[in-house]
């Protein structure tokens, strides 16, 4: 019997408004240095759940989803506006996108061996289209009602506004509002523009444009369970990092074997950049709290120059970068040289180097989702499908790690063929529950 054609059918797209007004003290959210580096993107994740009684009643839980929706809003008023200049969001409650949305097969059938290109197609609008993710929409949801009754969440937030911390903010409080289970949290919004302002928009070198080769198609997911992660751990120890984090290890792993694939075709000698994305609410003094809304974070540097390099050594210089970018944090970003401007000039000599961007969604509260039906079986990140891009997430059992690895197919054949690789990586396993 051959195998059922996957069909998403959009059911209805609305807008959501706030449901009360943002008053006018709050209608400009000045947007910051690091933000108008960062591209034209949506910061996208996707929460499965089971199928349960509830979920029959497709009407009823779309209705909830947006009445909740609404009323978080005004909680998070800067995404129910627009970017404008390229300097500010205008927070104009012109409101954001749900989308009900029915698919025809089971979700055991998706989370089979997950595919990205598949994943996609359960978010409203389109990933790659830098246009919509300037002008349109700051935040797009589509609610997927499979055949089995499960349901599949999709959030798109601007990465102008959004780090991953936000998002699991937004989310939770979101599914809080959904549930009535706690309502009365309270947030902190902070932008960086009070420590990096803006520039004129003409003069903003983009470091992270898309530029022509940049782009492909598909993400691989890798799977690296708790065992696994102990025995990378201990071979991860050093002098330098005596004590290395399960982020650290799996980081460093995924860049030297991706540096490796990528000098076995392109030669030895090629230098290869490393950058860390570091939430700064810990590390700006005084430092902020953690329910902090904004897009709080930087970019730690690290490069590789030399060959044979084992892997503690791309460990202790990821290590070393996290800590120079957290001195300069300390410093309130006023030091000589603070490393924006090195970025800047980075972004410029990227066609010459093997450059990665690694960010970690580790110990944030996705897992803890409830909008009522109960938690969720599994969660994944989307981003657009930049080169040399890796998310790193945490299994639903919170010890292991899942990383997303953005990569040419051809060093993703190389990748998948390292054995020093497999010894810690599971290769796309099924998603069971």
């Amino acid at each position: 019997m051959a195998k059922e054609i996957m069909k998403v059918e959009i059911l209805n797209k609305e807008t959501i408004k706030p449901s009360s007004a943002t008053p006018h003290r709050l209608r400009e959210f000045k947007l910051s240095l690091l933000d108008q580096l960062y591209p034209d993107i949506y910061v996208s994740l996707l929460l499965f759940y089971p199928a349960t009684s509830d979920h029959n009643d497709l009407v009823n839980i779309s209705k909830g989803l947006k009445s909740s929706l609404s009323e978080t809003l005004t909680r998070f008023h800067p995404y129910a506006g627009r970017l404008k200049d390229g300097t500010l969001v205008d927070c104009n409650d012109e409101g954001v996108v749900f989308v009900e949305a029915r698919v025809n097969i089971p979700m055991s059938h998706v989370l089979k061996k997950p595919d990205s290109f598949v994943l996609k197609k359960f978010l409203s609008g389109d990933l790659d289209d830098s246009t919509e993710a300037m002008r349109g929409p700051l935040l797009q949801v589509q609610a997927n009602f499979f055949q089995c009754g499960g349901l599949a969440i999709g959030l798109s937030m601007s990465h102008k506004l959004t780090d991953a911390s936000t998002l699991g903010l937004f989310v939770n409080s979101w599914a809080a509002t959904t549930s009535r289970s706690d309502v009365t949290k309270t947030f902190s919004y902070f932008s960086m523009s009070s420590l990096l302002p803006p520039m004129d928009p003409a003069s903003v070198p983009i470091p992270f444009e898309a530029r022509e080769g940049q782009l492909i198609t598909k993400s691989n997911r890798y799977v690296f369970d708790e065992s696994k992660l102990a025995l990378l751990k201990a071979k991860a120890v050093s002098q330098g990092v005596e004590n290395p984090t399960r982020v650290e290890c799996v980081s460093g792993l995924i860049w030297k074997c991706a540096m490796a694939a990528s000098r076995s075709r392109l030669g030895d000698e090629r230098e290869s950049m490393f950058m860390q994305a570091v939430n700064l609410r810990k590390r700006i003094v005084p430092p902020l709290p953690d329910n902090s809304i904004g897009n709080i974070f930087t970019l730690a540097v690290a490069d590789i120059k030399g060959t044979e390099i084992e892997l503690h050594g791309f460990i202790t210089n990821i290590r070393r970068g996290i800590q120079d970018s957290s001195e300069t944090a300390a410093n309130g970003f006023k030091a000589e040289g603070n490393g924006f401007a090195s970025l800047c000039e980075t972004g410029k000599e990227m066609a010459n180097i093997d450059s990665y961007v690694s960010t970690s969604w580790c110990r944030f509260p996705y897992y803890e989702t409830d909008f009522g039906w109960g938690k969720p079986t599994w969660v994944c990140p989307i981003l657009k499908s930049f080169k040399n891009i890796f998310i790193l997430m945490d299994s639903r059992d919170g010890a292991g790690i899942e990383a997303w690895c953005s990569l040419p197919d051809e060093d993703t054949a190389l990748l998948e063929c390292n054995q020093e690789f497999l010894t810690f990586a599971d290769i796309n396993p099924s998603i069971s529950y």
